[in-house]
């Protein structure tokens, strides 16, 4: 019986990270996609040959996702840069990374022809300055 694939954006973060682990203990064909902005390879080291990981950005259009995503069962979204204060100073990289980025990953997981779920967490930090 063939294994369910999951792909797991920000695998490498803290919460993404913890996703993976529980992905592999289940015997998930596990892709983890990050650009180590925030993610640590430290993270996910005790997976290395159980896991396909890339290094890559969402929200880099010159990167095609699309191959990253096929035959997905399951798609956990957790590829973000968080941080308020650094967010007002450079909204357009947060907006690259946090918006387009998961526009992008959307386009690409619905493509799966397998596809039973995306799901979809942000940390509170996507709620902004609110004082």
């Amino acid at each position: 019986m063939k294994k369910q694939k999951a792909v797991v954006t920000g695998g490498a973060g803290f919460i993404g990270s913890h996703m993976v682990d529980l992905l592999v203990a289940n015997d998930y064909e596990v892709v983890v996609i990050d650009n180590l902005a925030n993610g640590r390879l430290e993270n996910i080291e005790h997976h290395r040959g159980k896991i396909e990981f890339w290094h890559v950005d969402i929200g880099d259009y010159e990167v095609d996702l699309d191959a990253y995503f096929e035959d997905a069962d399951f798609v956990f979204h957790y590829a973000a840069l968080a941080d308020i204060v650094p967010s007002i100073n450079n909204p357009l990289k947060y907006h690259k990374a946090n918006v387009d980025g998961t526009i992008r990953v959307l386009e690409a997981a619905k493509k799966s022809k397998n596809l039973k779920k995306f799901v979809y967490a942000a940390s509170s930090s996507c709620y902004g300055n609110c004082g």
